[in-house]
């Protein structure tokens, strides 16, 4: 006899019934697989070299599933109080950690946006592993490190031919930026904005971002735009701005 009416896909695949309650092996199945399945996320970032890696996935994916498991607890141990409510204070509680992995950089550069989005849905992770919800935790963990690993090599060739983009540009002078607007008219873009980046103040260095617009038809390729602007004598160092 289950204690629920709805019983997880993965339970009643399997015909292990103690999956369904809660008892020493089944915390002790949840905090385990909560550990493999943040460490899965967390490897992939880890290798990347991002802040938030391999221990910080997992403690995030863990402390959610305690949370969930503690509150399973006190739902069943008193028979009071709301099932969901440790869950609910996790998921507004990790937009302070998912806060503080983003940052402005000097290259005018949103950073942290897709580590704050992880850590947000490793905690979601948790939650399901800490109520039990197996299936669903292992099929988003193969989805998550899909997103994770894989969609930035498909995110890279999709942006690569936008007619849109921004670089980071350095100029060896201050009054290069007219000559360069000059040019890249001639090469068919349209300057669409100029910034001066005001973290180059202080080191005489004229550094800009520009966001720039194709408007003929030639072959849209970025990599092959910086190799253009940086034959430009008057430019010291091109990037684009992802």
């Amino acid at each position: 006899m289950f204690l629920f009416d709805v019983v997880d896909p993965f339970v009643i695949a399997t015909g292990w019934e103690d999956l369904a309650f809660l008892n020493i092996h089944t915390i002790i199945i949840r905090l385990v697989m909560a550990l493999i399945c943040g460490g899965c996320l967390g490897f992939e970032r880890a290798m990347k070299h991002h802040a938030a890696g391999f221990r910080t996935y997992i403690l995030v994916c863990l402390g959610a599933t305690i949370a969930m498991v503690t509150n399973e607890f006190l739902s069943l141990a008193t028979g009071l109080g709301d099932g969901a409510r440790l869950g609910a204070q996790v998921i507004s509680g990790i937009g302070f950690l998912g806060a503080g992995s983003i940052m402005f950089t000097s290259k005018s550069q949103v950073k942290g946006l897709t580590t704050a989005a992880g850590l947000w849905a490793c905690a979601c992770l948790g939650l399901a592993i800490g109520i039990g919800f197996y299936s669903l935790a292992v099929i988003a963990t193969i989805l998550m490190v899909l997103v994770l690993a894989f969609l930035p090599i498909i995110e890279r060739k999709l942006t690569n031919k936008g007619r849109q983009f921004a670089i980071h540009i350095e100029f060896k002078s201050v009054n290069d930026l007219k000559s360069f607007v000059a040019s890249v008219r001639e090469l068919g873009f349209k300057v669409l904005s100029v910034e001066r980046n005001q973290a180059y103040a202080e080191t005489g260095l004229s550094v800009y971002t520009i966001g720039l617009k194709v408007i003929n038809k030639m072959k849209i390729d970025h990599k092959a735009f910086m190799n253009e602007f940086i034959k430009f004598d008057y430019v010291n160092y091109v990037e684009e701005i992802n």
